[in-house]
C-alpha cells in the first residue's frame, strides 16, 4: 500500500475528530441543527490548526445525502468524494495561485451552475487574503447575493489583509493554536495506531516544538519514524531534530543553582559543538526559569500548565528547592539583558556567557571542588572532628522560637562571659582561612544564604562574628538578619566551627561607591521583616501582600 503522511492519514474526517477547536465546532453544529446556514464563512487563524479540515467537514455535513447532519454518514457518494477530494460540488481553490481578476470571473460564471448531485455547491478558498483587490471587487457582488445553492468558506492566516467589504459579508470564526496537552494526546493516538514505542518525554518535546500546530506536530512525528524504528535513544532523536530538550535545560539550571561556572560554560560549548541554536536555547532557558518562578510563587498555576510533561514538572519542582525567588529574578533579568545585547553584537554566546559569569562568579569563593583540607586548620575544624557537614544534615527541625528564647536567656545571664569564651576568643585570621569551605558547605544546605554571605566582609564585634555588607547590598543584609535565617546561620556555623556562636550584621560604605546616602529610605522600600516566610508561605499561594508600613 502506498505510504501516506500522518498529516493526511490522520486528518479529521468528522467534527468528533477535530482537536482543540471546540468553540468553532460547537457553533457550526448549532447552525446545522437550527438550519441557519450562512452563505459565507471566514475561518482565520495560524497555520496547521485545522481551518481547511473543518471546512471540509462542514461541507461534508451540508452535502451528506442523509443531511444536512452534524454526523455525516461517510458512506454516501458525496461524503466519500469530499473525503477523497474529488467532489464536483465542493471546489477547493488556492487563493495564492488563483488570485487575479480573470480567475475570479471564471469562478463567478461557474457559480451559476447547479450542483451535480448534492444540495450545495461549496467553494473553499484557502489563503483568501492573497486575492488581489481587483479580484475581491469582482467577487463582491457574487458574495453579496449568491445563488441559494452556493456557499463560500474562506480560510486565511492573515484576516487583516482581507478587504473590510468582504469581511462584513462573512460569519467569522477564529481558530486558535492548540495546547501542548491536546497535541500530545493526538500524537499518542497515532503512535498507538501505528504500534510504535515512543518515550513520553519525546512526545512532549515534539508537541512543544510544533508551537501549537497539529499539522507540524504530525509531520515532525512522521519524520522521526525511521529513527524510532532503528531504536535510537531519545537524546539522539532530539539532537537529530535540532530541538532543545528538557534534559539540557535541566542540566544548565543545575549548573547555575550550584554556581558551577565551569560546568555551565562547558555546557554552552557543547551545545555549539552539537549544532544547537544558542538563541533558541536562551529563550527556552528563560521560559524554564519562568516555570521555576511559578513553582515558587503560584504552585496551582504551575500544576495547570499543559505544555510540560509530568516528568518535567517533577524535575522542575526539585530544582526550585535549590534557588530562591530573588535569585531566579536576577538570573532572568541577566538573561533578558543578554538577549538584547546579542542583537547589537550579532552574537549570542558572548552575552550569554557574561550573564552566567556575573550570576555565578564570586571572587571570594573558590569554584573548584572538592576542597583540599589545609594542614594549618585549627584543631576544632570539621576535618579534625571527623564530622563534616553533609547534605543530609537536617536543619528543618530547628525550633526557632525555642532557640530565640534560649539565646536571649544566655545573653542576659552570661553577658561578659559568653559561652564561646570557653574555647577561647574568636580568631578572625583562622576563621577567614576556612571561611571559603564554610560557604561551600552552606551551599549544599541553603544556596541562597551562601550566596548572600559571600558578598559580606568578616569581622569581629565583641564576642560576635560580624558580617559587613556594602550599602548596595543592603537587601542581602535584610534577608539574612531576619530571625529564622539568623538562628539557622548561628546553628549551622556553630556546628561548623564547633563553637556556640552569635552573629551580627551591619552595613558599611564601600570606598568604590559614591556617597549618595542610605540605599533605601523607609518610604521607598518594602517592609522585609520575615521575607523568608513571606516567600515560602504567602507568595507560595499568591494570596499574600507586602507590608509597606513605615518602620
Amino acid at each position: 500500500m502506498e505510504y501516506r503522511a500522518f498529516a493526511l492519514k490522520y486528518r479529521p474526517k468528522n467534527f468528533a475528530e477535530v482537536v482543540g477547536q471546540e468553540h468553532v465546532v460547537a457553533a457550526l453544529k448549532k447552525s446545522i441543527l437550527s438550519k441557519r446556514i450562512h452563505h459565507a464563512y471566514l475561518f482565520s487563524g495560524p497555520r496547521g490548526v485545522g481551518k481547511t479540515s473543518v471546512a471540509r467537514i462542514f461541507a461534508k455535513s451540508l452535502n451528506c445525502h442523509q443531511g444536512p447532519s452534524v454526523t455525516p454518514c461517510e458512506k454516501c457518494l458525496s461524503c466519500q468524494e469530499i473525503t477523497k477530494g474529488t467532489s464536483f460540488d465542493v471546489i477547493e481553490i488556492d487563493g495564492a495561485s488563483n488570485r487575479g481578476i480573470d480567475d475570479i470571473r471564471t469562478l463567478r460564471e461557474n457559480v451559476k451552475l447547479a450542483p451535480a448531485h448534492s444540495q450545495y455547491k461549496i467553494y473553499i478558498i484557502d489563503e483568501v487574503h492573497q486575492i488581489t483587490s481587483d479580484g475581491f471587487n469582482a467577487l463582491l457582488k457574487t458574495l453579496e447575493e449568491p445563488p441559494s445553492h452556493v456557499k463560500f468558506i474562506f480560510a486565511t492566516t492573515h484576516p487583516q489583509k482581507v478587504l473590510p467589504t468582504i469581511l462584513s459579508r462573512c460569519q467569522k470564526f477564529q481558530f486558535n493554536l492548540l495546547p501542548v496537552e491536546k497535541i500530545a494526546e493526538k500524537l499518542k493516538k497515532i503512535i498507538d495506531t501505528e504500534k510504535l514505542k515512543v518515550d513520553e518525554s519525546l512526545i512532549y518535546v515534539v508537541a512543544r516544538s510544533s508551537e501549537g500546530s497539529i499539522r507540524d506536530a504530525e509531520s515532525l512525528l512522521d519524520q522521526l519514524i525511521p529513527i524510532l524504528i532503528e531504536k535510537q535513544s531519545p537524546y539522539d532523536i532530539i539532537s537529530f531534530l535540532g530541538i532543545i530538550d528538557e534534559s539540557s535545560l535541566n542540566a544548565m539550571v543545575r549548573h547555575i543553582v550550584s554556581k558551577d561556572l565551569e560546568g555551565a560554560l562547558s555546557f554552552i560549548n557543547k551545545l555549539i559543538q552539537d549544532g544547537k541554536d544558542l538563541g533558541i536555547f536562551l529563550n527556552s532557558l528563560i521560559e524554564h526559569l519562568r516555570n521555576i518562578l511559578l513553582i515558587k510563587l503560584s504552585p496551582r498555576t504551575f500544576k495547570e500548565l499543559v505544555y510540560l510533561s509530568p516528568g518535567a514538572k517533577k524535575v522542575l519542582t526539585e530544582l526550585a528547592q535549590s534557588i530562591e525567588v530573588s535569585g531566579v529574578l536576577r538570573l532572568i533579568d541577566a538573561l533578558i539583558e543578554a538577549k538584547d545585547l546579542a542583537k547589537k553584537l550579532n552574537s549570542v554566546r558572548i552575552p550569554f556567557e557574561v550573564a552566567l559569569i556575573k550570576f555565578c562568579y564570586n571572587p571570594h569563593v573558590p569554584h573548584s571542588t572538592p576542597v583540599v583540607p589545609s594542614p594549618s586548620l585549627p584543631d576544632n575544624s570539621p576535618q579534625d572532628r571527623g564530622d563534616t557537614l553533609h547534605l543530609d544534615d537536617n536543619f528543618d527541625d530547628i525550633d526557632f522560637e525555642e532557640q530565640e528564647e534560649k539565646g536571649q536567656g544566655e545573653d542576659s545571664e552570661n553577658s561578659g562571659d559568653h559561652p564561646l569564651h570557653a574555647e577561647g576568643t574568636l580568631d578572625l585570621a583562622e576563621i577567614k582561612k576556612i571561611w571559603p569551605q564554610a560557604i561551600l558547605e552552606l551551599r549544599k544546605v541553603k544556596m541562597s544564604l551562601a550566596s548572600y554571605l559571600s558578598e559580606a566582609t568578616l569581622s569581629i564585634s565583641g564576642d560576635r562574628l560580624l558580617f559587613l555588607f556594602p550599602r548596595k547590598f543592603s537587601f542581602h543584609k535584610e534577608i539574612v538578619e531576619n530571625k529564622n535565617n539568623r538562628i539557622f546561620l548561628e546553628h549551622f556555623l556553630g556546628k561548623f566551627f564547633n563553637k556556640v556562636l552569635k552573629i551580627k550584621f551591619d552595613l558599611f560604605q564601600d570606598s568604590k561607591e559614591e556617597h549618595t546616602g542610605e540605599a533605601r529610605s523607609p518610604e521607598d522600600r518594602c517592609h522585609l521583616e520575615g521575607e523568608g516566610d513571606f516567600i515560602n508561605e504567602l507568595l507560595d499561594t499568591f494570596e499574600g501582600t507586602i507590608d509597606t508600613r513605615d518602620e
